[in-house]
Formats: C-alpha cells, structure tokens, sequence
C-alpha cells in the first residue's frame, strides 16, 4: 500500500479531501498536515511514498519544506501545489519538485498524478536506487554544451532558437525542459515533447532564470566516467538512435505522435546511465564483473545492482511525470518482450473542470477513474526505439543481413514486422554515412 501526505495550512481543504478520499478503497493511505513543521514531524515517526505539498504556508513554505524533504528522505516522490500567479516560487521548486499542479486543482488530476507516481514507483524494488534516482534533482551536461548555454546566456543579444537547438543536442538539459514546461502550473493543452518547441514556450527570461540564477543545469565534473563511454559519445549514441527511431516510424507510416515519442524516447534511452553517475563504486563493481565474466553490460547491471540503466531511466523519467508511452519505451527498450500488459495501467486523466475541484471539499463522489493498457500487438514508440538501439549497437548491417542478433525477434514476430528489418537496417545505414 502506497502512503501520501498532503500538506495544507488550509483545514477546510483537508477537511474535504478527507471526505474524497474516504471513498476509496484502500490502494492509498493518506495522511494529513496542516504546517511544514507537523509534515516534517509526521515523516520522522514512518516513511511515505509521496509528499504533496502547498506552496505558500506560514513560517515553512512547500518550497522549503520539500527541500528538506528531498534531502532526509530522498525516495520519497515530491509534488507541489501552486496558485498561478506564483511563477517565481515554482521555479525555486524545480530543484526538489517532481512534478508541479496548480491550484484550483482538478481532482481527477490529482488521482492521474498520484496514480502514475505510484505506478512508477513499482519499477524498482530496490530502495537504494530508488533513493539515489528520486533524489537526483539535476542531471549533468558535457562540458561544451553548458559552457555553450552559459555564454549564449550572457551575450547581449541571446538569441531563444540558439538556446533551444543547444538544449536539444542534450538529453539531460532537454529532459529537465520537458519536465518544467509539461508541469500543469503551465496548463499545455497537451504533452510537448520537443525540447527546442519547450524552449520557445519557457521564454528567454524563465530560461536564463534556470540557467543563470538558479542553477538548474550543471556540467559532468572531469573526473566523471560513464560505464563505458565517455558523456560526448552517450550524447552522439542517444541523438543517433532518436533520429533511427524517428525514421523507422516514418517508414512504417505511424501517425506524428508515435514519429515524436519514438525520437525523444530514443533519445532519453539511455538517462539512466548519467543517473549512474551517482553510484560510481557499483559501476566499478559493473566493469570488474565484465571483465572476470565476459558478459555484456545488461547482465552485469542486473548481477550487481538487481537493476539496468534502462529501468533507472524510465523510474526518473516517470516521477518526473513524462508521458507513459515514453517511460514504456526507455524502461523495455533492451528487451520489449518483457513489457507486462499490467505494469502501466494508470488513471486516465480527465479534462471535466467540474469534476473534484480542489476547493472546500464539494465534489462528485460518484465519479470513476478509468484504466489505460499498453498493447503489445502494435508498432509503437519502443518498437522504434529497440530496433534502432539494436542496430546501432549491432554496426554492421544492411538489406541482405539474416542475423540480427540484438533485435527481440520473437518481439517483431508477434507484430508480424520481422520482415520489415532490411529496410529498418537502411534507414540505419542512411543515417550512418551522415555521421561519419
């Protein structure tokens, strides 16, 4: 049973989300607060999975409370709540808040957060690593792409195209866009997952905020080693198997919100793996494992942390709330026969303003959150993104190749696409020659 605490100095609004939340079953416990001190007071005495918190409150506000928060109890999920005319608040919350809703809050919207959290949470039984990727605030950038920001930052005529298009060569500045802007205290008709189109909507000022003032984005120190490449080649491997992805499902005709999702999952593949900067001792213990057994690094990162990079990627990039079909795709992008129907069964969430609002407690108690199951019997955005990791990883490829030994194929042959490998292995060889 998960365990959320809601913080409010507000009572009658507590009052009437307890009379909400007594008609549920007994999924969730909730606890209540009314102050930072008595939240603070109450997670001392027994963890809790998600905190969610007010923004502005008296002595301790939630910005200060879940910066503390992050810091004693870092496996824990951090949601704030903010009116809309507190943008200067919300983005001092960006370091220590997953996600971000503005009050009044629609309360199908708030079950939908709380339910995907959940959810996510599930991804790892681990709570060491859990820990480590909760508490991860920021992700780090290789040192020519920050210092680049930085500068185009500074310069007099700071142009927003030049900062967008250097944030979309990096995946840890791209997915740290991605998370702010999709917040609901920005209320996006929809997801917006291009980080360049993200950048334009933030706007110069909120950007060199993050960048300048607030310090959002940092560098990889000089001593920083990834498993086995340096941070410039996982860029080039990620943009590489995006911009695969991409053309694989344009080839199979997908509609535009797959061809977008499988090019930023493609690029997000492999986040984990800057999370894993954060445990460099396992990572030796990876490598050694390597070395003495011969095995490839999938293995080794089961064998020595019970988990891969790929479900430390999909775990942050779920608290931090991006689209289910893009955490699908990083979380199974290995081995996509391992998708369970079950494991991304979330609250759909609903657009009915009248539904819940978060105000002294009137709503309709009657309502019902619905489910949404991922498929295994359609091409999707991990079908994209597994093919192109597979490919680029396996090199040498081409029309007339008969072994494709990194692909699921049994994966391909419940979609009936087996066949349909040579021409993906041309898109690979197409965008090969482009960067060699």
């Amino acid at each position: 049973m998960k365990r959320i605490l809601f913080v409010d100095d507000q009572p009658e609004i507590l009052r009437g989300l307890r009379r909400v939340l007594e008609t549920i079953d007994g999924e969730w416990d909730f606890e209540f607060a009314t102050s930072g001190e008595e939240a603070l007071n109450i997670m001392s005495k027994s963890p809790f999975d998600i905190v969610m918190s007010d923004m502005r409150m008296p002595k301790m506000n939630g910005v200060e409370l879940l910066d503390i928060v992050m810091k004693r109890y870092p496996e824990t999920v951090r949601i704030i709540l903010s009116g809309s005319s507190e943008q200067e608040m919300i983005l001092r919350s960006v370091k220590c808040a997953h996600q971000f809703l503005i009050k009044p809050c629609n309360m199908n919207t708030m079950f939908f957060t709380i339910g995907r959290a959940c959810k996510h949470l599930d991804l790892l039984r681990n709570k060491t690593l859990k820990r480590i990727v909760a508490g991860a605030g920021k992700l780090s950038s290789p040192p020519q792409l920050y210092n680049l920001i930085v500068s185009e930052m500074q310069s007099e005529d700071a142009s927003i195209r030049k900062i967008g298009n250097i944030i979309s060569q990096d995946i840890a500045m791209s997915a740290k866009i991605l998370q702010i802007v999709n917040s609901a205290f920005f209320g996006m008709p929809q997801k917006i997952i291009d980080p360049q189109q993200a950048s334009v909507y933030l706007g110069l000022d909120t950007l060199k905020a993050l960048v300048l003032s607030i310090h959002v984005f940092s560098s990889f120190k000089e001593d920083s080693k990834l498993l086995w490449c340096s941070p410039a080649d996982l860029q080039k491997h990620s943009i590489m198997v995006g911009n695969l992805a991409k053309d694989i499902a344009r080839v199979q005709m997908a509609d535009a919100k797959v061809v977008e999702e499988s090019l930023i999952a493609g690029m997000f593949h492999d986040i984990g793996k800057l999370v894993m900067l954060n445990i460099p001792e396992e990572c030796k213990t990876i490598m050694d494992y390597i070395e003495k057994t011969g095995c490839d690094i999938l293995e080794a990162e089961y064998a020595v942390i019970k988990t891969s990079h790929a479900e430390l990627g999909a775990y942050l990039l779920g608290v931090w709330g991006f689209p289910d079909n893009i955490v699908e795709a990083v979380a199974f992008h290995h081995n996509p026969s391992k998708l369970q129907d079950d494991l991304f069964i979330i609250p759909e969430e609903s657009s009915n303003k009248d539904i819940w609002e978060l105000t002294s407690g009137d709503g309709d108690k009657d309502s019902k959150i619905g489910t949404n199951k991922q498929s295994l019997k359609v091409f999707t955005a991990l079908t994209a993104v597994h093919v192109a990791n597979a490919l680029i990883m396996q090199k040498d490829c081409s029309a007339t190749t008969t072994d494709f030994s990194d692909v699921d194929i049994g994966y391909l042959g419940r979609l009936n696409l087996t066949d349909k490998l040579p021409e993906w292995a041309e898109c690979y060889n197409k965008i090969k020659s482009k960067v060699e």
